[in-house]
């Protein structure tokens, strides 16, 4: 069966009453975004210290991937790096969208630098 593409909200509420359709997010929008933050938490773990100092990252997300390269640099935790890696991606969730653009720009050009 084929799923709506609207549902109802009390977010848009008027004083009336009525409700309004707002729309549902696509799940392969979700996963784009899922994917490409993924790819961001690889590139900031690849990233020298110095290199992640110059992002000028919130200190949340810092202390996220401090311990991430704390942990690759151990070896063989293969779960508890898959572990911190979705934290660090659930970390930068709660970023500003534009914030987060800012930071993949600047990894990849980082990347290419010293790629």
């Amino acid at each position: 069966m084929a799923r709506k593409k609207f549902q109802w909200s009390r977010e848009g509420e008027d004083t009336e009453g009525e409700l309004h359709f707002t729309e549902r997010d696509n799940r392969s929008e979700r996963k784009r975004e899922a994917d490409r933050l993924d790819a961001l938490v690889k590139q900031l773990i690849r990233l020298k210290p110095d290199q992640i100092d110059r992002l000028m990252l919130s200190e949340p997300v810092l202390a996220a991937v401090a311990e991430a390269q704390r942990i690759k640099a151990k070896g063989r935790v293969r779960s508890g790096m898959r572990r911190q890696m979705l934290f660090v991606a659930g970390v930068l969730r709660h970023e500003e969208e534009e914030e987060i653009t800012r930071i993949i720009e600047a990894a990849e050009k980082m990347a290419r630098k010293s790629g």
